[in-house]
């Protein structure tokens, strides 16, 4: 064979062995990103948590072949605060988003405006990281909470708000964005549903009656979250979610049913109102194989996380964590770590209060302003029932000594505010959800 002959069969070669290297190395297609926040659900209603009622017979088999994270927390008890954690990976007492749309009726009589704060514009968010690394990012939301006003538009390319009109009307939102989310490209896109807040809409069946409000009220919330459930599995099977997406589903807060003399949310810190889902779901990696992380876990770790399995630039000075060892299994190696929440009740009335819990492995301590300290193992007492601060205040002073120096060092931003006006349409609609008493 001529020595010219054998140097071009050599380039050859070459060239096709670089260019097998080449496409192992291509990286691949990028997969597009759900967030699911269904308002006001508590992880223990739903069956993958224990609930004896299918509830979620659609979540159940996600749940079943996915990440559920078995311990995993609101940064607060009102959807404002923990939505913007969410969004920002970080507490309430940092972002600044302490307040949401709650206002007293006599105040609006003398002044038909509502003061409330927002996401700073120097805070990345969670649609800006994706429209920073690429994505086209859209929200449906139910929820007033979440709005331009409060600083949640940004980074967004289409955020359509509606107020408490239900999982149908959030659907047909989404339907009508079909063909401009299908564009071309991954997509972002977070949805929000409100059903299981109050006012219920599911009615009750003659034989679902009973003559007990409360257990009633109960019923129809278990009939919400099915609703949900059900609406949530139409739109997974409409755009195809089970290749080529990352699911996450979780809530921004829980609901309180009476267990501790109320029923509602946005009042205290207990578990009912902060313990909430956590799932991940993403059929075709192999590390989103069934599992249930033990580790305590916070809903503000969903950007982290998102930022660390997609590959984009990081966020400096996130209080929330990567989850990725957690997601391959390695939680133990992790390590225990202390988990917080945020509540400022009625903010400038003047009886309003502070609100602060602490976890750590069984244990949760709670302070509330001015003076009220409150510990709790939740290893034997999971229901908060016997305060053990008294018992225990080493424990207590550990806990409460982390929490406080972390609010002391942990980065801050200063809190933006904006005068929302209020009509009387829009006040009606506020007055319905709890929001104006």
């Amino acid at each position: 064979m001529k020595p010219r002959t054998i140097l071009l069969i050599s380039l050859a070669l070459a060239i096709a062995l670089i260019s097998a290297l080449l496409l192992l190395r291509k990286p691949s297609p990028r997969p597009n990103v759900v967030l699911v926040v269904i308002d006001t659900l508590r992880a223990d209603r739903l069956p993958f948590y224990g609930y004896p009622k299918d509830t979620a017979p659609f979540l159940s088999k996600l749940a079943a072949r996915g990440v559920v994270f078995d311990k995993a927390f609101a940064a607060s008890s009102w959807t404002a605060p923990a939505t913007a954690s969410i969004f920002t990976g970080l507490y309430p007492f940092q972002h600044g988003v302490v307040m949401g749309l709650f206002a007293q009726k006599k105040l609006i009589k003398r002044y038909p405006y509502i003061k409330i704060n927002r996401i700073p514009e120097k805070v990345t968010t969670l649609p800006e990281v994706f429209r920073r690394g690429g994505y086209r990012t859209f929200g449906v939301v139910d929820n007033p909470n979440i709005s331009p006003w409060q600083g949640f538009e940004q980074g967004f390319d289409r955020l359509m708000r509606s107020m408490h009109k239900g999982a149908g009307f959030l659907n047909q939102q989404v339907l009508d964005l079909e063909k401009e989310i299908r564009a071309g490209g991954p997509y972002f896109l977070y949805l929000h549903y409100n059903d299981p807040h109050l006012p219920y809409k599911v009615p009750l069946e003659e034989s679902e009656k009973t003559g007990d409000e409360i257990a009633e009220m109960k019923t129809m919330y278990d009939k919400e979250i099915v609703l949900v459930d059900s609406h949530l599995e139409e739109l997974y099977a409409r755009f195809g979610w089970s290749q080529d997406t990352l699911l996450v589903v979780t809530a921004d807060h829980g609901e309180e049913q009476k267990e501790k003399g109320f029923y509602g949310h946005g009042k205290t810190l207990y578990n009912t109102v902060i313990h909430v889902p956590l799932l991940f779901s993403w059929p075709e990696r192999k590390l989103f194989a069934a599992k249930r992380p033990a580790a305590n876990v916070s809903t503000m770790d969903i950007m982290p996380t998102l930022i660390s399995l997609l590959g984009f630039d990081p966020v400096k000075e996130l209080a929330g964590k990567d989850l990725t060892p957690v997601l391959k299994g390695e939680d133990r190696a992790t390590g225990e770590r202390y988990i917080y929440s945020h509540l400022h009740h009625r903010p400038n009335a003047p009886h309003e209060t502070v609100q602060e819990a602490c976890l750590y492995g069984g244990f949760k301590y709670i302070f509330q302003s001015p003076d009220r300290h409150s510990l709790f193992d939740l290893r034997s007492d999971p229901g908060e029932n016997r305060n053990r601060y008294s018992e225990e205040l080493n424990t207590a002073h550990q806990l409460a000594k982390n929490l406080f120096a972390f609010k002391k060092s942990c980065p801050r931003y200063n809190t933006d505010y904006v005068d929302l006006q209020l009509d009387k349409e829009t006040t009606e609609q506020l007055r319905s959800l709890g929001y104006i008493r």
